[in-house]
């Protein structure tokens, strides 16, 4: 006997067809969910900079010697950059994860508390200082101080000396002799006590009258023996004029403070007879100090890539770097300094006119 049914009853859908619907609903909220997903991958920032590798740049075209004589050579000095992204979304925080070219930092770590235009500003000003340093450090290797110390300036006035001495001053003498620079300021307070008083000469940062001050010095915190001045020193520097030699650099929006060691080697270069380099062209990292000390930088890996792939010869670098560094130099020379005479020192080993450098004029 045959049953009439109901239309629309499950008996007459195909079998396996509630199985296909649900899982035709579970495939579309997954797709929903990826686009949702790479949607906000793609339009979320995350609080990261991620560094790139950058570029390899010659110095011999931002370097102008505008006093003195100009050696041009075959070789080049190379400083190398950094690509920093400093807005990072999911997609790209994921791509720094995954590869071993891209470094991923906390945006704080970066910042230290400024904006970004801050930042940028403050890395705009180390390469201002960088490259004052690098010619001072140039010019006095081959005998001549672009720079005379002048005083000693107070960066900071505290204590003891708060409401007697500001900012503005310069301290010329302690009693009755010249300080010039900011460590005999230190040495001419160590190993007076508190109560001891101190009679300075001073004048405005900018010259003008002079005046006398009379301090009485405090205990210092650390050690309640020693006296207490209450001053950050600073040496005051002013240009010295007629220099037989002098030089402009032109670095554009480059920012930061790595370049100094480039700088410095390309200066020796270029107002010096003879290929410093040997012909090579040669990558160089590191910061310089007024002693001709080379610094640690940051974003090794990336520079190292990006001098590789730039077809460098030779890549000098801070000592500390060298074993990061030459994992990523395939067949790119990498050589570690301490110094400016440790530089020059690896680039007569690879041929360099190195060893006797001075001006034409000597």
């Amino acid at each position: 006997m045959e049953e009439n049914l109901p239309a629309g009853d499950p008996a007459d859908r195909p079998v396996g067809s509630s199985a296909r619907s649900a899982s035709q609903r579970l495939w579309g909220a997954l797709f929903l969910l990826l686009v949702g997903a790479a949607l906000l991958a793609t339009f979320v920032r995350v609080p990261y900079f991620v560094f790139r590798p950058g570029s390899v740049q010659p110095l011999s075209t931002k370097v102008s010697v505008t006093t003195g004589e100009r050696f041009n050579a075959v070789g080049e000095i190379y400083f190398t950059t950094v690509r920093q992204d400093a807005t990072v979304n999911g997609w790209e925080w994921l791509e720094a994860r995954m590869r071993p070219s891209l470094a991923l930092i906390e945006e704080d770590q970066i910042l230290g508390g400024r904006s970004r235009d801050e930042n940028r500003a403050f890395n705009i000003q180390l390469m201002r200082v960088s490259k004052s340093t690098a010619v001072a450090v140039a010019l006095r290797y081959l005998g001549i101080d672009p720079f005379r110390s002048t005083g000693v300036g107070l960066a900071e006035v505290v204590g003891p000396s708060n409401g007697l001495l500001t900012t503005d001053d310069v301290i010329l003498t302690v009693d009755g002799e010249p300080v010039f620079e900011a460590m005999e300021l230190v040495d001419a307070i160590r190993g007076r006590g508190p109560g001891d008083i101190v009679n300075l000469v001073v004048e405005p940062v900018r010259g003008g009258t002079e005046r006398r001050v009379s301090v009485v010095l405090g205990e210092r915190e650390d050690d309640p023996e020693v006296g207490f001045l209450g001053v950050v020193p600073q040496t005051r520097w002013e240009d010295v004029a007629d220099l037989p030699v002098d030089i402009l650099v032109n670095t554009g929006q480059v920012g930061g403070n790595s370049a100094g060691l480039a700088l410095t080697l390309s200066i020796l270069d270029l107002v010096t007879p003879g290929e410093l380099t040997g012909g090579l062209q040669v990558a160089t990292t590191g910061t310089i100090d007024p002693a001709g000390m080379v610094g640690p930088i940051g974003g090794i890996v990336q520079k190292v890539v990006a001098a590789r792939d730039g077809g460098m010869n030779l890549m000098l670098v801070p000592v500390d770097e060298v074993s990061e560094a030459r994992n990523h130099a395939g067949s790119m020379a990498i050589e570690g300094v301490l110094n400016l005479e440790d530089a020059l020192a690896v680039l007569a080993r690879y041929g360099g006119q190195t060893l006797d450098l001075r001006l034409p004029t000597e």
